[in-house]
């Protein structure tokens, strides 16, 4: 019997292996092989990835091409991008990008795949088909299972004749992350939704980014589909559907409606989807109160509920969803605490509440979280001592970001506990105390936030002994002292570092050559007074950020055409002692800030070497330096630049007309400087313009008619040069205008009587909101600043600049009137029109002007009284109305009688606050307008009085007869007349006094 077991076993072994043997080497079929080659001849690809599709060979052995195992028929074809990160993620760096871009497939798609009798599987996704359309010939492979045409760069409306793929369980046409292809952008469109229905054995289905807002009904559309399981329809422009208060999705698990403007209450049939798993309704819009009917859905493993605009406290019956293993609810509105029933989730391995308004301190329930890896709570109000986590917590825990609350007090002693820690943010908190040496014993940790808090102390080299996985440590505007010997080497290869505000100096930090692979570098204000080490400079090729900005760095910065490998590079070293010529930068440096140094030259070099690259430079900052020459006219190679600042250095000559060439300029700073000549017609090609700032030069010929064409400026400033002629009315089509400086110029004649339709100053428009330039920065991009004349003071302003508004035309020769328009203007923080020749009178209109923080008309020929509405301007702080004509009394008022008698002198003015006490003929002279008017209402209302006579003889005679019927009522009414006698008495002798 062993016998005959062992012989059939052999037999059994026999026949596998032969039929193993057969399998491995079957042939494909010379019609597969023959469309495959034709589908390949019609294909670029750039990497190669199909150079093992050779003519003669076995096609069932070709990269991407799976054969049934025994017929050799072509059932499969798997040609997704190898590199499909940009794809699948909005998270990518360069080098990902890069091998994306190397290795998609492109082309055109050879209709020779109908030949391919048996092909079930067609995977294309991740390629780049350059805005093509889905080729017809793909609704006629009738026998395809599944197709994934995901994030290929067709665009169009996709084949009804999809409809005809009945037997299609798998169906991806999506773009989740929409790139731009070249000039176009990957957008594919659905009119009509009613050819998704024919297909009856779809199970997954995705939509994302393919545009179907014209489809009113794809609910009813998509609910008659009875096998469906997965339906992904983010960013899909989706209207919400007529009310429908339950679907047949009787076997959906998982949808996806994320980022589509519903803007209105969640759908209800959403609820009756008692088989989710995973729903996703991030960036919908929706708003009211947390829907309370999800908590039934008691199978939801994934709920995203974030960037919505959900109110009200944070529900308790989210106990119930005991299944949950991500809730995301961050980015919406909620407020109050967090339920101490959040803790009975404990399946949960992220928990996302994040930029909510939540307060309080931190329920001690978290603790019972034994599966929670990843924790974000950061942007909220939770305030208190920086929580414990001492339960089962502190053994699962690996993200941990509490950043941006009201945390207080030190670290707690216990942090060790927290071993599986790999990320820990607790920035902008008001943590105090010194950091604690058991931090280094989180020897998981790679990622360390503790920047703007007060911690303070001395760091020694004991706290990273045992962190050797740290890769990026950011601790910037905290006070401590981090000085180790000279011989110490970082245990750590961190890629960034940013230790703003400690105290490193004098010596530049020697430690930093171990770090071979940093990329992120912030050593502002770090007290180095020191030159840079020739070894630094070696190690930069692949930096992306350098600050060394606010310190005492000396010496010459050497070429940086080896500086960064990659990309958008953002260099910052301003406020320092940096001397010598400028340096030749590489094409890939995106930000340079070398302002506040002792740079001097020629910029020449800088700018006209490099003729054959193609510079990325988008922000460049120059000023307060020592730069000299004229400004070369070669600016053609630099068309990215969309801030240039050149202001305070020594530079002379024309503005060179090629700076018109910078298409995308919206920044232009070269006050302080001895630039002549006229402003360039050339510069009217700059229409995104939003700051222009010349001011401080010699610059003649007059303002340019065509500076409308800049529409949108918000800050023209030419201050102090030697422009003359009027002041053109072209100049009033800038609608967008926030400050105008024409102060210490030659300009004539009147004030054009159109400035009220600058629309941003007369608030009939909001001011553009974004002083803020997109260029790369890690740490958060550049803001713009401008000096300006505010309140008679030079400042300068950033953070704020986009709320100012003011309008200079002081210091000229300006003729005529104050035009009434100008009192249009009620969003004007400052007015100064003073030193000129102004005549007439101030506007009777000038209260208006309810946001006049400061007004100077002094040294004008104004004449008249002074507008009694100036009064009500209550939040003016600075006013000079001195040396002109004005007569009579200053208005009362508590606010003009706190200015300074200085602001009134040089005119024939009385009362409060100067000297000059007003006589009676100038009080008369002052109410005349005031009797005017009271005659004429007497003149036109005398039946009223008439009325009111005859009521006080009825009321009078009726008042005497009970005073002389009752004496306790007569010696009562006597008796008050007597005390308001002696009152009267008592202010009169104590006004004779003063």
């Amino acid at each position: 019997m062993k016998i005959h077991v062992s012989i059939l076993f052999l037999n059994i072994t026999a026949v596998v292996s032969f039929f193993c043997v057969a399998f491995s080497d079957v042939m494909c079929r010379e019609r597969d092989r023959a469309a495959l080659l034709m589908f390949k001849n019609d294909l670029h690809d750039p990497a190669g990835r199909l150079s093992s599709w050779r003519g003669g060979a076995n096609c069932c052995k070709w990269a991407g091409v799976v054969c049934h195992n025994i017929t050799g028929e072509v059932h499969e074809l798997r040609l997704r991008n190898p590199h499909d990160v940009p794809c699948s993620s909005p998270n990518y760096d360069a080098a990902q990008f890069e091998a994306y871009s190397t290795h998609k497939l492109g082309g055109k798609l050879n209709p020779s795949l109908l030949n391919i009798d048996y092909l079930t599987h067609l995977d294309l996704s991740c390629n780049d088909f350059e805005g093509a359309g889905i080729p017809d010939f793909v609704s006629s492979m009738i026998n395809l299972h599944y197709l994934d045409l995901s994030s290929c760069g067709f665009v169009g409306a996709i084949p009804h004749q999809f409809g005809n793929l009945s037997r299609l369980q798998f169906l991806n046409l999506g773009d989740p992350y929409s790139r731009n292809y070249g000039n176009f952008e990957s957008k594919l469109s659905i009119r009509d939704v009613q050819w998704l229905s024919y297909l009856s054995s779809l199970k997954h289905l995705d939509l994302s980014g393919v545009d179907v807002s014209e489809a009113s009904d794809w609910v009813h559309a998509l609910e008659s589909l009875p096998s469906l399981l997965e339906l992904r329809l983010s960013r899909c422009g989706l209207k919400p559907p007529i009310s429908i208060n339950a679907v047949n999705f009787a076997r959906l698990s998982l949808l996806d409606l994320s980022w589509n403007d519903f803007n209105s209450l969640v759908p209800h049939w959403i609820y009756s989807l008692g088989n989710l798993v995973h729903l996703n309704l991030s960036h919908c819009g929706f708003y009211d109160q947390l829907p309370v009917g999800l908590l039934n859905m008691t199978k939801l493993e994934y709920l995203n509920l974030s960037s919505n605009n959900f109110t009200s406290p944070f529900p308790k019956g989210f106990s119930g969803l005991g299944n949950l293993k991500v809730l995301a609810v961050a980015d919406n509105l909620i407020e109050g605490e967090i339920p101490s029933t959040l803790g009975d989730l404990t399946s949960l391995a992220i928990l996302d509440l994040s930029g909510n308004r939540l307060e309080g301190m931190l329920p001690e329930s978290l603790s019972n979280l034994c599966n929670v890896e990843e924790l974000y709570l950061y942007g909220n109000r939770f305030s208190g001592d920086f929580p414990t986590f001492s339960g089962c917590i502190s053994d699962s825990l690996r993200l941990l970001y509490l950043g941006s609350n009201k945390f207080s007090g030190p670290l707690p002693s216990n942090l060790e506990h927290l071993a599986r820690l790999r990320e820990l943010d607790l920035a902008t908190n008001k943590l105090t105390g010194p950091l604690p040496t058991n931090l280094g014993q989180l020897h998981e940790l790679e990622y360390l936030v503790i920047s703007d808090n007060s911690f303070e102390g001395v760091v020694s080299e004991s706290h990273f002994r045992n962190l050797s996985r740290l890769k990026i440590f950011r601790a910037n505007g905290n006070r401590f002292i981090f000085k180790p010997r000279r011989s110490w080497i970082p245990p750590f290869q961190l890629e960034g570092l940013t230790l703003r505000s400690w105290q490193l100096g004098p010596e530049f930090p020697i430690w930093i050559k171990h770090l071979k692979h940093l990329q992120y570098l912030s050593f502002a204000s770090t007290g180095i007074v020191d030159n840079i080490p020739t070894w630094f400079w070696n190690m930069t090729s692949q930096m992306k950020y350098l600050n060394l900005s606010n310190n005492m760095i000396k010496g010459q910065i050497p070429s940086l055409l080896d500086f960064g490998l990659s990309r958008n590079v953002a260099i910052d070293m301003n406020h320092n002692l940096i001397s010598g010529p400028l340096p030749s930068i590489s094409s890939n440096v995106t930000i340079l800030d070398l302002s506040y140094n002792l740079i001097s030259g020629s910029m020449n070099h800088f700018l006209c070497s490099n003729a054959e690259q193609n510079m990325k430079l988008e922000i460049v900052d120059l000023g307060y330096n020592s730069l000299s020459g004229e400004i070369p006219d070669c600016w053609g190679n630099w068309s990215l630049l969309s801030v240039l600042r050149l202001q305070a250095n020594n530079l002379s000559g024309k503005i060179p007309s090629s700076i018109g060439l910078l298409a995308r300029l919206q920044s232009l700073h070269l006050r302080g400087n001895n630039l002549s000549g006229q402003v360039p017609v050339s510069l009217q090609n700059c229409v995104d313009l939003m700051v222009l700032d010349f001011g401080r030069n010699h610059l003649t010929g007059r303002i340019p008619l065509w500076i409308h064409k800049l529409s949108k400026l918000a800050f023209f400033n030419l201050r102090l040069n030697e422009i003359s002629g009027n002041i053109p009315v072209e100049l009033c089509r800038l609608a967008s205008l926030q400050a105008l400086d024409l102060a210490g110029n030659n300009l004539s004649g009147r004030i054009p009587s159109c400035f009220n339709s600058f629309s941003v100053m007369a608030g009939k428009h909001q001011p553009s909101g974004r002083m803020y330039y997109s260029a790369y920065d890690t740490f958060g991009g550049v803001r713009d600043s401008q000096y300006l004349v505010v309140k008679g003071r030079f400042g300068l302003y950033s953070s704020i600049l986009h709320w100012v508004m003011t309008l200079d035309l002081s210091d000229n020769n300006l003729t005529g009137t104050i035009p009434v328009q100008i009192a249009l203007l009620s969003k004007l923080q400052t007015l100064n029109l003073s030193r000129n020749s102004l005549t007439g009178s101030i506007p009777q209109n000038i209260g208006n002007m309810n946001l006049l923080e400061s007004l100077d008309l002094s040294k004008n020929k104004l004449s008249g009284q002074i507008p009694q509405s100036i009064s009500e301007l209550t939040f003016l702080s600075n006013l000079n109305l001195s040396y002109n004509d004005l007569t009579g009394r200053i208005p009362s008022g508590t606010q003009l009688e706190g200015f300074d008698a200085s602001s009134f002198v040089g005119n024939e003015l009385c009362g409060p606050p100067v000297s000059e006490k007003c006589s009676v003929d100038e009080e008369t002279l002052g109410k005349e307008d005031e009797e005017e008017g009271d005659t004429s209402i007497l003149g036109e209302g005398l039946g009223f009085f008439l009325s009111i006579l005859l009521g006080f003889v009825v009321g009078f005679w009726t008042v005497i007869a009970s005073l002389q019927l009752n004496m306790s009522w007569r010696n009562a009414y006597f008796g008050l007349f007597e005390r308001i006698g002696n009152y009267i008495y008592y202010v009169c002798a104590k006004c004779l006094r003063r």
